[in-house]
């Protein structure tokens, strides 16, 4: 007789025959029994779990329906070749030491963000959004959404903004390839960055089709004679993430 040594309670409640196949499922990842190893009876495991008949006889169909399990008339139920158990998990790895300040460019203090206000305006937004709401809508942002962000800019940038000429995304990689892409449509091939400036800036403008042309900055910013002289129509203008020089130019050429 065959024995499946399974960690399974069939007093758990309801979702039996779920919770069975689930257990059943990891049983067969975890190696017990192997590939190819027969399981048990759909009678001898039901009268050894207390359950139905009924309840194994489909736990087993799902499973043979997913690849796990194979089913033959008059050879039983086996494990399916291939179901090989999962690799060990790796170690964990050594523990970032405590720092009392980070002082990482660009990450502001996270301890500070409103954790509360945050929650209790996402409570808000979700009880008066309409159904529709939780879909796909415009792919440049809610037009809501949209709206507030033209007000906003309007009271703190004095800025003029249309809220149909915004598009929200989802962070600057992807408002940069946006951008990158528009330049690259409308005729242009590059694009002016500060000069020491982001090298990650710099690799993406390059995979969108726009070479970098570095600008040398001074203790007032981007050396704006310099940008003249280049030709360049379009300038990307971001602060550095660095406090030691890093040229965007390619390996082995210096500063422009």
């Amino acid at each position: 007789m065959t024995e499946l040594l399974l960690p399974f309670d069939p007093s758990g409640g309801s979702g039996l025959t779920a919770r069975l196949t689930a257990a059943l499922r990891e049983a067969v990842r975890r190696g017990r029994p192997p590939a190819g190893g027969r399981l048990p009876a759909t009678r001898t495991l039901a009268r050894d779990l207390g359950v139905s008949r009924g309840t194994v006889v489909e736990a087993y169909a799902q499973l043979v329906a997913e690849g796990y399990l194979v089913s033959r008339q008059g050879a039983g139920t086996r494990v399916a070749d291939g179901i090989a158990p999962p690799p060990p998990a790796p170690p964990p790895g050594p523990s970032a030491p405590a720092v009392r300040y980070d002082l990482k460019p660009g990450t502001p203090d996270l301890s500070l963000f409103p954790r509360a206000a945050w929650q209790a305006a996402l409570h808000r937004a979700l009880v008066a959004a309409e159904h529709t709401a939780l879909g796909y809508g415009d792919p440049a942002g809610h037009p809501a959404l949209r709206a507030e962000l033209a007000a906003h800019l309007g009271r703190v940038r004095a800025a003029a903004a249309d809220p149909g000429r915004l598009t929200v995304v989802g962070g600057v990689a992807q408002g940069l390839a946006l951008t990158a892409r528009q330049l690259v449509r409308h005729g242009h091939r590059a694009v002016a960055v500060e000069d020491p400036g982001s090298p990650g800036t710099c690799g993406l403008l390059r995979a969108h089709g726009l070479e970098p042309v570095g600008i040398p900055v001074d203790a007032y910013g981007l050396d704006v004679d310099a940008l003249a002289r280049t030709g360049v129509r379009a300038v990307l203008v971001t602060p550095p993430t660095s406090t030691r020089p890093v040229w965007c130019s390619p390996p082995n050429a210096g500063p422009p």
